[in-house]
């Protein structure tokens, strides 16, 4: 796609031609554009977005909502007109906003300036419905003054965190959220785990992975993990022991690049995560712009849609967020191209899986989370903890 400023002499004008036919002229309203994002996607849209609306003699309000409810207040809101015109969000959002019926479709879209893995994350059942921004996933950040020789396989990683421990350098090896499956997933795809099936552009949710067969003959691990330290039971997202030089490991993603930065106690590398007796995947999560079918101003929002799918654009967002644009031309950016925390996380993202984005995905998360934090506690194995929740799971998908 090619850099390009849009006027605004022929961005109004169309705005103006779309007014005059369908409402009142007095209609001031039109030049103002509400989108909603949470408090750590807003400051960037804002910043990113302040030379279209200068340039277009728009007031783009960017409204700060918090990031667990900003969905179901579309839902519930949008057709009261309590909504946005545009909504930033994870991909995964999108089966259950357009099952609401609170989503309009992309029209006139250049689908062939995206990747076909942030697309396909931006589509439900093959239609696109979304702008994708940014893509990111986790990797493995290691404590190179602890591990100089980052591991490849698991057992690697084991005789690294045995080594460690018994010489006292450490209070945890690896760094993990327990109950949070999206963090988790390096790992339980390394032991052969996995969500869904994918045929032909679309999840098969009758081939469950959350206790397929090669898992469940290596859960054991995770099991002994907790139990010899290797993994952290109660590990937050602040990952306060790898930031205080006391846990060799840590899985995080892209949105840690400037807690990274602004630390220089630990000297750290950005590399995929070990494989086991299965090669090991992230969740690749794709965050994007969306058109709600309710909005006040939809010439306005499909408008800015189109620039938000430039090069400009997206380019000014990694440089307020630091994680990695979707659009290909803006990957090639050569401020994008220079970090090399981006080029870390990216050597791990060729055989990411997106992150589903069926309907039924937060209960899927429920229970698949609730795994995790039982079999952190050590109250049942880990076998019987994913069996229970592909079980669970099954009965939500019917």
């Amino acid at each position: 796609m090619t850099k390009k400023r849009f006027g605004a002499l022929s961005v109004l004008t169309v705005i103006a031609l779309a007014i005059s036919t369908l409402v009142a002229p007095a209609q001031a309203a039109t030049k103002n554009l509400v989108i909603w994002a949470d408090a750590g996607k807003a400051p960037w849209i804002k910043k990113a977005a302040a030379p279209w609306a200068t340039a277009n003699g728009v007031t783009i309000n960017v409204v700060v909502k918090e990031f667990g409810k900003a969905r179901d207040e579309l839902i519930t809101g949008g057709p009261k007109g309590l909504g946005p015109d545009l909504l930033v969000a994870p991909h995964d959002w999108l089966g259950k906003t357009v099952a609401s019926g609170a989503l309009a479709r992309m029209t006139n879209f250049n689908k062939g300036a995206f990747a076909s893995g942030p697309l396909d994350a931006m589509s439900y059942k093959g239609l696109v419905y979304g702008v994708p921004l940014y893509v990111e996933n986790v990797a493995l950040i290691v404590n190179t003054e602890l591990v100089p020789t980052a591991p490849k396989t698991l057992t690697e990683m084991e005789t690294q965190c045995a080594a460690l421990k018994a010489a006292g350098k450490i209070k945890v090896c690896l760094e993990i959220p327990p109950g949070d499956s999206y963090h988790m997933y390096p790992l339980f795809t390394a032991l052969g785990g996995y969500v869904f099936g994918w045929k032909n552009g679309f999840w098969n949710t009758k081939d469950l992975g959350i206790a397929s067969k090669t898992f469940l003959a290596n859960a054991s691990k995770i099991d002994t993990y907790y139990k010899d330290g290797i993994l952290s039971k109660d590990s937050g997202y602040e990952f306060t022991q790898w930031f205080a030089g006391k846990a060799a490991f840590m899985v995080t993603g892209p949105w840690k690049i400037g807690d990274l930065k602004k630390q220089t106690s630990v000297k750290y590398s950005i590399v995929p995560f070990p494989s086991g007796p299965a090669q090991s995947r992230p969740f690749m999560g794709v965050n994007g712009m969306f058109i709600s079918k309710f909005a006040k101003n939809a010439v306005v929002a499909r408008s800015f849609l189109t620039y938000a799918a430039s090069s400009e654009f997206q380019t000014a967002l990694f440089k307020e967020s630091g994680i990695a644009p979707a659009l290909l031309d803006a990957q090639s950016d050569p401020a994008v191209t220079a970090s090399k925390e981006i080029a870390g996380f990216a050597s791990f993202s060729g055989g990411a899986t997106p992150m589903p984005n069926i309907p039924q995905m937060d209960s899927v998360w429920s229970d698949w989370g609730n795994a995790w934090t039982t079999v952190s506690t050590a109250k049942v194995t880990a076998a019987a903890a994913f069996t229970l929740a592909a079980t669970n799971i099954k009965k939500t998908l019917g």
